[in-house]
């Protein structure tokens, strides 16, 4: 990866790689750890990107609404996101303030929007984390079988929420041959973007 010369530019990077990753199923940014904060300390998980809207400064995944995730971000609805790519030998790491969507336009246009196979993990018989007796999905019996379709699915809806978090703060890190070199930008509610350059 090329050395990048000024904040805007990595401003745009970062951006441009992220709505890339929302859309490409192959892209090393397509899934990201997210962090939450509980009642008992941070938890980390890998989640699928599933939408970026640059303008707004937004992302967002889907998950069970049944999730510890879920509790954590409407109990402390800060999250943050982070990424590693060992090719370009480049981290991203964006804070921002978390929303929960369930019944609402914001769910609705991301459950239409999926391919059913994305879907099927929403169709199970008990909620995400419940203790088992042996090691098994609990996928319901309509998903079972391929090709999985809409109809299929459509009792996951049920079980369906939208992450979306509206980005505050970005840090980016390129461990670059030349000298590592890192930026942090700072996103206000009016949009505006402050930017510097610290050390990595």
């Amino acid at each position: 990866m090329d050395r990048l010369h000024s904040l805007d530019a990595v401003f745009e990077h970062v951006w441009d790689r992220v709505t890339d990753a929302a859309s490409d199923p192959r892209h090393p940014f397509r899934t990201p750890t997210v962090g939450t904060a509980s009642a008992d300390g941070p938890a980390l998980r890998t989640v699928v990107l599933r939408s970026a809207e640059r303008a707004a400064r937004r992302l967002a995944f889907h998950t069970d609404r049944q999730s510890q995730k879920v509790k954590d971000i409407r109990d402390r609805p800060r999250m943050a996101w982070h990424w590693w790519d060992p090719e370009a030998r480049e981290q991203v790491r964006l804070r921002g303030r978390a929303t929960v969507h369930t019944d609402d336009a914001v769910a609705d246009a991301m459950w239409a929007d999926q391919d059913p196979a994305s879907l099927a993990v929403h169709v199970r018989t008990a909620a995400s984390g419940t203790p088992l007796d042996a090691p098994r999905d609990a996928l319901g019996d309509s998903v079972q079988s391929e090709p999985v379709t809409r109809e299929d699915v459509a009792p996951g809806r049920e079980h369906f929420a939208v992450v979306r978090t509206v980005v505050d703060r970005m840090d980016w890190l390129h461990l670059h041959p030349q000298g590592h070199y890192r930026a942090r930008f700072e996103c206000s509610p009016d949009e505006d973007v402050e930017g510097t350059w610290v050390v990595p």
